[in-house]
């Protein structure tokens, strides 16, 4: 058996892989006869050097994203690219909950009724649903590094702005232009990361990415519990801007957006993104410059040459398989369709008609009654502990033992009756001061009524970072067993451990029962929406699960919107209608999914 060295052009027979040129030579022998295999007889196969080098493909021939990443390898590029990760994700947790360590501080200097701690909570996520498809088209037209840069910027600005406002309206304004920035970082980020590594590293990158979010969820209220409880205060221009210890936190929970935007300035541009718009040469040289970072020499990297995305065919591209193989380049086919925009409608018509439909309203409102339940109860965890402090504060010298038995039903009683005395007593202020002007001697009767004293414990913030402790443990535990376990059954028996942990939140009559509940609720109802996530990729067609995932998003946050709104008024109508609400949504989920 004689074996040469091609001279053919690639595309013909001399692609073939040498373990099918073997089992053809060994059925051509099968088909001899007897006499013939006693004869002497050589045979000639063209075969590439490169495939008798085990090379498997030309470092000549063309290669796609997937063969050029996978061959900058794993190294120092990548441990650097965690590492700036960290402070991106701190930037989209601290958005969307650090109002709610401010409330219970900045009650009394807002004055702020439960409905409009409602509404601070909510505003950011209304700000996120209405950016949802815009930073989508941003992304796929200018890049991931710049919107990243530019979003993480414009966050911290308007964090610093919010910082800075002395009434509600202002922080409103501010939260919604933060969440309607932050969108965009927020979904680009995973993706951007993503582009960076190998499928093999993918999954775990992702795991990763979990774990800094819930890192960030404990970091929060140890730095709120730093901050918040001291007593500064700062007067600036005759008090026409007054600075308080909670804006300080605002201020300074905008330092992982500054850090982020400066950092990501540093890498470079997404090697896809470069792709799928013709920069070959930009991609190429960012995966020498990745592969020489990762511990070797730029110039020893084996692809010389990537596949031109934009050209109807993408040019020959040898895989593992050392078959040469010309297909229609992802880029081309986009470039096939009528516009962004028009894939975009085609692929909701798809999924709007059957078999899709049935499925994709399901995993909507699954999501939508998970979130509306956990960024509902999550948002507004500080404030009932604050809530459980105080009424034990001021109620610690009943001489009948009332507080120590009272129930957290009636404590929410004692904060909305006082919130309500503490608004008909603002009122009476105003119309004071409108009638006699700020007359101190007027005004004494009614500062004498009711004061409003923010409660700042430690506790509360304890409280708030022991629940980020459980989240960690309980996510490291589900990623162990998820495969035994299935997305179905964490999200069936879950979400009805969950429901029934919100409802038992009615008879909760201490702190440490509280923490408990809300620990497992929070915790639960996180895991439950990740794995709901999960789910969609084995319900849905791979051109259709980024459409359907940001749906999902959006229906879940159009739920978080909801219930923080709803929340204050249903403890205005008793006490157990809110915990019915977080308790008999999720179980009503569990009831529709099985």
């Amino acid at each position: 058996l004689h074996i040469t060295h091609s001279t053919l052009s690639r595309g013909g027979s001399s692609g073939q892989h040498p373990h099918t040129a073997t089992h053809q030579t060994h059925q051509a022998a099968a088909m001899e006869s007897p006499k013939d295999k006693h004869r002497s007889k050589a045979i000639e196969i063209n075969v590439p050097p490169d495939v008798i080098a085990g090379n498997g493909s030309s470092p000549d021939a063309p290669a796609d994203f997937e063969t050029a990443i996978a061959a900058t390898g794993y190294g120092r590029f990548n441990y650097l690219l965690l590492l700036v990760a960290m402070p991106c994700c701190m930037t989209t947790v601290f958005e969307t909950t650090t109002m709610s360590y401010v409330l219970p501080s900045a009650e009394c200097d807002l004055n702020l009724t439960l409905a409009d701690k409602g509404m601070l909570n909510a505003i950011t996520y209304t700000g996120m649903i209405t950016s949802a498809f815009l930073w989508g088209f941003l992304s796929d037209t200018y890049g991931r590094k710049r919107l990243l840069v530019v979003g993480f910027l414009l966050d911290s600005t308007f964090n610093v702005l919010c910082a800075l406002s002395q009434n509600m309206v202002a922080i409103m304004v501010f939260k919604f232009m933060g969440g309607f920035v932050i969108c965009g970082p927020f979904a680009v980020l995973m993706a951007y990361l993503s582009e960076f590594h190998s499928l093999q590293h993918r999954s775990r990158v992702m795991i990763v990415l979990g774990v800094f979010y819930s890192a960030a969820n404990m970091l929060l209220p140890a730095l709120a519990w730093l901050i918040i409880p001291q007593p500064w205060n700062l007067i600036i221009g005759d008090g026409v801007l007054e600075i308080h210890s909670w804006q300080i936190f605002l201020a300074v929970s905008c330092l992982p957006g500054v850090l982020s935007g400066i950092s990501v300035m540093f890498l470079p541009e997404s090697p896809k993104f470069l792709m799928s718009k013709g920069q070959n040469e930009r991609a190429l040289a960012i995966f020498r410059r990745l592969y020489a970072i990762n511990t070797r020499d730029r110039q020893e990297f084996p692809i010389r040459v990537l596949v031109d995305e934009l050209s109807p065919v993408s040019g020959p591209i040898v895989p593992a398989s050392g078959k040469p193989t010309t297909h229609p380049s992802p880029a081309a086919v986009a470039a096939a369709a009528p516009s962004g925009l028009g894939e975009g409608f085609r692929q909701l018509g798809i999924m709007f008609r059957k078999p899709h439909l049935p499925n994709a309203c399901l995993v909507y409102g699954i999501q939508f009654g998970i979130l509306l339940g956990l960024n509902t109860f999550r948002l507004w965890v500080p404030q009932l502990f604050t809530i459980i402090e105080e009424f034990e504060h001021e109620q610690h010298l009943l001489p009948d033992g009332l507080a120590s038995q009272a129930t957290l039903c009636e404590m929410l009683a004692y904060k909305v009756n006082k919130t309500e005395q503490l608004q008909q007593q603002w009122l009476e202020r105003d119309v004071s001061r409108a009638l006699h002007g700020p007359d101190p001697v007027a005004m004494e009767p009614l500062d004498d009524v009711l004061m409003c004293t923010p409660t700042t414990e430690g506790r509360v913030y304890l409280y708030s970072l022991i629940i980020g402790c459980v989240g960690i443990g309980a996510y490291a535990v589900t990623t162990v067993m998820i495969n035994s376990i299935g997305n179905r059954n964490i999200l069936t028996y879950g979400l009805l451990l969950a429901g029934s942990c919100g409802t038992a939140l009615y008879w909760a009559r201490s702190s440490l029962v509280t923490l408990i509940l809300s620990s497992c609720y929070i915790t639960i109802c996180s895991i439950a929406s990740t794995a709901l996530v999960g789910a969609v990729v084995a319900m849905f067609p791979t051109s259709m699960r980024t459409m359907v995932v940001s749906l999902t998003m959006m229906f879940g946050r159009t739920g978080s919107i909801i219930g923080n709104v709803v929340f204050p008024y249903l403890m205005a109508l008793g006490c157990l209608p809110p915990f019915v609400m977080i308790g008999a949504i999720v179980i009503g989920k569990v009831m529709k999914h099985g």
